[in-house]
């Protein structure tokens, strides 16, 4: 059956709780759109037993591919779970899909997630603990990644949120979970084990994670370096993660309405624009002279109503096409 098919897709967990996540979040997504939206991650996860997924075998991208070409799709559009733009939605599905011979089906990967929507998020996801300006450090973790475009949208949402609340520096620290060996990964600095000597009163670990598994689980590796790095007597507490805010399935819904194809709304808007310009020029060269005042202005109005009419009934079918 030829048509498009929708897939978030997220990193993969060995973790059964991360897909049961990224099940609950694709059907939410789905309610939004109006079209199913299939949970797929890009590896790890089929190694996970199925009779921990409820009898249901979790899919990564490799197969999604090969069964999209089976059934005659004519095009795959992936909403990346990914907070920046990593090496798994840059380069590794594009990989996948090209050697999978698809043919004629097209790959549209849209944006990744960061923006100002998700720095909401965290702040939301901040004062949910229970934190306020005074009462202690705030810790932005990630991660930590090989991409140092990654690394940057973290510390930009550091610096906005900073801005936001009202911190200093030494208020708000972003860092990273882990890094790789070598001077061409020291953007991830600090780690988490080292920021958490900086932190002062109560300290919250603010999750720049999005669903839970090994590492931004309850009991996982962020936890651990906490409950092993902490300084005596430094109180700390986790936020909870992004997957869990109730406004993500509305971003991740926008993100699908975006696309490349939109520049042709603003080339509308554009149009439009410049269109009730000229509006006045017009009439004044195509208008009988002897048309009044008040009758060139009701022309005027009406010419105006029929181009938003137009713009308005253009962008309508473009939306409901996308979605």
């Amino acid at each position: 059956m030829a048509g498009t098919r929708i897939l978030l897709v997220d990193n993969g967990s060995y973790e059964p709780a991360a897909t049961l996540a990224l099940r609950g979040l694709a059907m939410e997504v789905s309610k939004l759109i109006g079209q199913e939206v299939r949970p797929v991650s890009t590896m790890h996860s089929t190694k996970i037993d199925p009779a921990l997924l409820g009898g249901q075998p979790a899919v990564i991208f490799e197969g999604t591919v090969q069964q999209a070409k089976a059934d005659g799709i004519d095009e795959l559009v992936v909403l990346p779970l990914f907070i920046g733009p990593s090496r798994a939605i840059t380069e590794y599905l594009p990989k996948v899909f090209a050697d999978a011979q698809p043919g004629a089906m097209k790959l549209c990967i849209r944006e990744p997630l960061f923006g100002p929507e998700l720095q909401s998020m965290l702040v939301d996801n901040l004062k949910s603990t229970g934190w306020i300006k005074g009462s202690g450090t705030v810790l932005l973790c990630d991660h930590g990644s090989p991409i140092q475009e990654v690394t940057h949208c973290r510390n930009l949402f550091a610096s906005a949120i900073r801005t936001q609340l009202g911190l200093k520096e030494d208020e708000l620290i972003a860092c990273s979970m882990e890094r790789r060996e070598g001077a061409e990964y020291d953007f991830n600095e600090p780690l988490l084990e080292d920021a958490l000597q900086q932190a002062k009163g109560e300290a919250v670990i603010l999750m720049l994670f999005l669903l839970p598994g090994r590492h931004a689980g309850g009991d996982g590796d962020v936890a651990t370096i906490a409950n092993e790095h902490a300084p005596d007597g430094l109180r700390w507490k986790l936020s909870p993660l992004l997957g869990t805010h109730p406004a993500l399935p509305a971003l991740l819904f926008r993100r699908h309405l975006y696309s490349r194809g939109f520049k042709t709304t603003k080339i509308a808007a554009i149009t439009t624009v410049l269109s009730v310009g000229l509006l006045p020029v017009l009439i004044s060269v195509l208008a009988p002279k002897s048309l009044g005042m008040i009758e060139r202005l009701m022309t005027w109005f009406g010419g105006v109503a029929v181009i938003f009419a137009a713009l308005f009934f253009f962008l309508k079918a473009k939306v409901w096409k996308q979605s």
